[in-house]
């Protein structure tokens, strides 16, 4: 049991905290449609190596400009570096006003068999639903770890067994519980472009320069009552905020600047345990989204902790009372 318990955690924690800069061989998934139809929304990828990069290849690099990872085709190179584009985008990115990818921000390409992208299908929504519930599926690990090690272990050693077993889980489990709350979350992105000549960029949503439009953008996130929300925006102006229970709505203004070039916007959300006021999470986040996700997961985790406290070293200080009562009362006949 204790094997499969440990199995679990890995497995999940590689599924919610893979990240392209991370080893070398790396899981993520797509949340937009740019790479439909070789990769839909939600489809998970593998990362490797990227070696020599060439034309058609599918790349994943750090763009500045956006302020994230990205995942596209490339499709040219210069001098300056690579020319990329997303599958289901009418122009390239470079076209879009992002500047050329540099090799060294290339960190892996996406693995492919044939030809064509090994993709899991469903992958980011089997992570999303392990985001909403990892606390539940921390603490039933936790549980079936305590039970594996109690009953595998002789009587004698199981406190210890136990003790040994579930505390570096559960640790585990409120730390990575407090990356994936800090780090995860939904959200939605769009760039716009600032252009003098609209009708030259295809179907790419532009902007005049110098001018700003109003734009909403719903978010799904589902309504849980044991959750605070915590709405942030990117590129929006005077925003305002309405929910529902299946999404988070945020209407916004965005401004074009007075020379062409791209305008990144995005929303996003992260949901933190409703274990402290929406006041003092939205101030605490505003230091740090890890600080805010510590605080609230260390709270959440706590009555699991005083649970396994209570099992663990409770009955061990239970079954040693009654064996000194026994030595005493065997030794006070003898």
């Amino acid at each position: 049991m204790f094997r499969i318990a440990v199995l679990a955690v890995l497995v999940l924690s590689t599924l919610l905290v893979a990240a392209p800069a991370g080893a070398p061989v790396q899981v993520s998934y797509v949340y937009s449609d740019s790479m439909e139809p070789t990769i839909g929304v939600g489809d998970g990828y593998v990362v490797v190596p990227a070696g020599d990069v060439e034309s058609g290849d599918i790349v994943t690099f750090w763009s500045a400009a956006r302020g994230d990872y990205t995942t596209h085709r490339v499709v040219g190179e210069t001098p300056e570096g690579y020319l990329t584009r997303g599958d289901n985008n009418p122009v390239t990115d470079q076209r879009a006003g992002y500047p050329p990818v540099a090799r060294d921000a290339i960190v892996g390409a996406v693995l492919t068999w044939n030809g064509d992208p090994v993709l899991l299908p469903g992958l980011g929504r089997a992570v999303r639903i392990a985001r909403e519930n990892v606390a539940v599926l921390i603490g039933a690990l936790a549980a079936a770890g305590l039970l594996g090690a109690r009953r595998d272990a002789p009587a004698s050693d199981r406190p210890e067994r136990a003790r040994s077993v579930v505390y570096p889980l559960l640790v585990a489990g409120l730390l990575g519980t407090a990356a994936v709350v800090a780090f995860g979350g939904a959200s939605h992105s769009e760039t716009f472009l600032a252009v003098e000549d609209a009708t030259a960029t295809g179907s790419a949503s532009t902007l005049a320069v110098g001018t700003a439009q109003t734009v909403s953008y719903a978010v799904g996130v589902a309504d849980q009552p044991w959750a605070t929300r915590v709405v942030h925006t990117t590129g929006l102006h005077a925003v305002e905020t309405t929910r529902n229970a299946t999404a988070v709505t945020a209407t916004g203004t965005v401004r074009a600047p007075a020379t062409p070039g791209p305008v990144p916007v995005e929303v996003a959300i992260r949901s933190y345990p409703a274990v402290l006021p929406q006041g003092t999470v939205a101030r605490l986040d505003a230091i740090h989204p890890l600080l805010a996700a510590f605080a609230c997961t260390a709270l959440a985790f706590a009555p699991l902790f005083a649970l396994v406290a209570l099992v663990v070293d409770g009955g061990e200080r239970l079954r040693a009372s009654r064996s000194r009562l026994r030595r005493l009362l065997v030794e006070g006949f003898e």
